[in-house]
């Protein structure tokens, strides 16, 4: 065999290597992003949990006792999700994780004794964490990367999860004082700035996701004004709300439920344009 065809030989062998290799690295990196993607979900369904924790806790500690079987149930989703982000490797080597360990067994036996403000402030710190948590998770398996069409898709991890974060936290306190049915002035002023910095979501984006992964049912801010009016009318500006709890928490919970409905449907876009590249 002269030397031109061993040359020749190991260039395609190199070649053909090099074309292996760079398969089996794009395979690997399509399954790490669907395990973030995975990971990216059970971190939102954490956060609703504990977002519904928050509001039915904050109902009961203003006299509501027909909502105990409720967060009893959220008790539960909260474990069932805790138990499946365990099993992520980025997630539990992270320290924002460990610090969620240790808040929540403590949070879960003590809010009982809490005051509303002191039961609104833990869940609400502990949501901060993990929304810090599911930014860092989409930076690390690159997620933004995955969608050509839509170059602001991690507008679904930053400013729509804190957006319904606001809302959730609305919920919670607005559930508390329509049960109480009164109001000091400091809380209707934290109102306030809430109702102000849900206000503020970038709307264009919010209608433009909303037509582009759900286009049979796009009409996400007119809930969302609805909502801001509610708020303004019959809890900012009555010191004694005669709005229902249940009132109230549904139409947050529609609000909120809407928000996630897309977020699930982006992630579900982001699958399947994976899907389609393998």
């Amino acid at each position: 065999m002269n030397t031109s065809v061993i040359i020749a030989t190991s260039v395609i062998s190199l070649l053909l290597i090099s074309v292996a290799i760079s398969w089996l690295l794009a395979k690997r990196r399509t399954q790490q992003q669907y395990a973030g993607l995975a990971a990216l979900k059970q971190l939102k369904n954490l956060v609703v949990s504990l977002q519904k924790h928050r509001g039915l806790s904050c109902a009961i500690l203003n006299g509501d006792q027909q909502q105990s079987a409720a967060l009893n149930a959220q008790q539960k989703q909260i474990v069932s999700a805790h138990l499946s982000l365990s099993e992520d490797s980025f997630v539990s080597r992270q320290a924002r994780w460990d610090s969620f360990n240790q808040h929540w067994p403590r949070l879960q036996q003590n809010w009982p004794s809490n005051n509303l403000e002191n039961n609104i402030a833990q869940h609400s710190l502990m949501i901060k964490n993990l929304l810090f948590l599911s930014q860092d998770l989409a930076s690390f398996y690159c997620l933004s990367s995955l969608s050509k069409q839509h170059k602001n898709i991690d507008f679904l991890w930053f400013e729509l999860l804190e957006t319904a974060e606001s809302i959730g936290q609305v919920r919670a306190l607005g559930s508390g004082l329509a049960a109480a049915k009164q109001s000091s002035s400091v809380e209707r002023i934290r109102l306030a700035f809430l109702h102000n910095k849900i206000a503020q979501i970038d709307s264009q984006s919010l209608n433009h996701f909303a037509h582009s992964f759900i286009p049979n049912d796009p009409a996400y801010q007119p809930l969302l004004e609805q909502l801001l009016d509610t708020i303004e009318v019959e809890l900012i500006n009555k010191p004694q709300p005669t709005i229902s709890v249940n009132e109230y928490f549904q139409q947050a919970s529609k609000v909120l439920e809407g928000l996630y409905q897309l977020f699930d449907a982006g992630i579900a876009h982001l699958e399947a344009q994976q899907h389609a590249k393998h």
